[in-house]
């Protein structure tokens, strides 16, 4: 985030401080103040979260590599990764909807700060995998938190309407931090490609500081873990166990009933078992065609992220209808395969490939703040971080699962048919959206928040 947008979200929170929060507000003269200042504070917490974890965007292969890992090695060690979210994402979401989603945000920071600290020291494939556990468990502290504070908070204050625009100025605020990051931590890594991990801990640290002032929750009185226990004031481990064992439940019972939340998170999956390898691989691939150093991965990082903002861009202006979500979404897949594809072709040409990857990023980009949306639509504020870590559970399967088999493959044919493998997993997609295309939310899109 801009230091311009860092004024506005600490403007934002100052603005709510010092009075518990009235929804009749958003019903007279301030509504609208209260739903810039819930905005602002929402895009603040993305980006500082987003800006902690760049630092190893780019430079994570690299450095796994430098240790003496193999290409299954790395993705095998990204995969336990995704198998530890697998398992704890969908509890701890339902802890987030129990006890706060503050309060599971700034545990997951510490215990992400923990994992980076063991990142730095580690030299041994046994090690990486105990520090990706650690890894896994404080992303699914922090996963779904910080939608599920920022939408419900803007639903309390009255905003209406589809979030297509909101969601694609998340999105883009995300990839300035992720950008600033990725070039600081590539530079450093030319130096010492371990250092990165004690930028990236001290940054999770200070996201979790940020949580206190700006991650207010006046809109949940009354639905804390002490209501959702019954109004009981004296909270046990065991009924605190026994609630969310329930909301679990209830989470996948929902989930898989709903045939467009089952849809949209399959096609989840589908993408993350394309994308996950790619993304431990292009690094590796510029690199080693360009050889002038590691600092180039981090502005090769920004250019696709420029990229995947451009097509989130297009998103907010073209303002797409919800009726239309299906069809586009199909659409933009049935594009961006074939762009992996022609990537892993041209994979011995990089300038070609690179211009390939570019616009399949382009395609990414358009992609996210659609999915996001009409996922945060589907779903009830009360259950939201449950089901939205349901279909982060989906994704994160897929990407493991895609993760082990690419990893053979690029060991035993190389890089480049890993990629076209993925484009023909990654066209997979497109009929789960195409067949929920009807489903849409019926609501008109609301003017953004800035």
């Amino acid at each position: 985030m801009s230091p311009e947008q860092k004024n506005l979200a600490e403007q934002g929170a100052a603005a709510l401080a010092g009075a518990p929060f009235d929804r009749s507000d958003a019903q007279d003269g301030g509504g609208a103040s209260v739903l810039r200042g819930i905005t602002r504070r929402y895009y603040a917490m993305w980006w500082g979260y987003a800006f902690a974890g760049g630092f190893l965007y780019g430079i994570y292969p690299l450095f796994l590599r430098s240790r003496g890992l193999d290409q299954f090695e790395i993705n095998s060690v990204l995969a336990c990764y995704f198998v530890v979210m697998f398992l704890t994402d969908v509890p701890t979401g339902a802890f987030a909807d129990a006890m706060g989603r503050r309060r599971s945000f700034v545990l997951g920071c510490a215990t992400r700060t923990a994992a980076f600290a063991v990142y730095f020291f580690a030299h041994r494939f046994a090690v990486f995998v105990v520090a990706e556990c650690i890894d896994g468990i404080g992303t699914t502290l922090c996963n779904g938190a910080i939608d599920a504070w920022g939408v419900d908070a803007l639903d309390a204050a009255g905003f209406a309407g589809i979030k297509d625009r909101l969601f694609s100025r998340i999105s883009q605020l995300m990839n300035f931090g992720f950008m600033a990051a990725a070039i600081i931590g590539a530079y450093v890594a030319d130096i010492d490609i371990a250092a990165p991990w004690l930028l990236g801990a001290a940054g999770f640290i200070l996201a979790g500081a940020a949580a206190f002032p700006l991650m207010r929750e006046d809109h949940r009185a009354g639905h804390g873990a002490a209501a959702l226990i019954g109004g009981s004031a004296q909270i046990t481990p065991g009924r605190l166990f026994a609630v969310v064992l329930a909301r679990v439940a209830a989470g996948l019972r929902q989930g898989l009933r709903d045939r467009t939340v089952l849809m949209l998170s399959s096609a989840s999956a589908l993408t993350f078992a394309a994308w996950a390898p790619y993304w431990l691989e292009w690094p590796q691939i510029f690199n080693d065609r360009y050889g002038v150093g590691i600092w180039i991965v981090g502005w090769l990082y920004c250019l696709f992220t420029v990229a995947r903002m451009l097509g989130a861009e297009a998103v907010a202006r073209i303002g797409v209808s919800s009726r239309d979500r299906g069809a586009r979404l199909s659409a933009i897949v049935a594009v961006a395969s074939p762009l992996l594809f022609v990537g892993g072709a041209m994979a011995e040409r990089p300038t070609i490939a690179l211009v390939s990857l570019f616009v399949m990023n382009l395609a990414a980009g358009a992609m996210q703040p659609l999915t996001q949306s009409w996922f945060n639509e589907r779903i009830d504020a009360a259950d939201r971080a449950t089901l939205l870590s349901f279909n982060s559970t989906f994704a994160t399967m897929g990407g493991s699962l895609g993760l082990l088999a690419a990893g053979r493959v690029a060991d035993v044919f190389g890089i480049p048919m890993a990629w076209k493998m993925g484009a023909l997993i990654l066209m997979m997609a497109a009929p789960c959206y195409w067949t929920v295309r009807h489903a849409g939310a019926m609501l008109e899109p609301a003017p953004a928040i800035s």
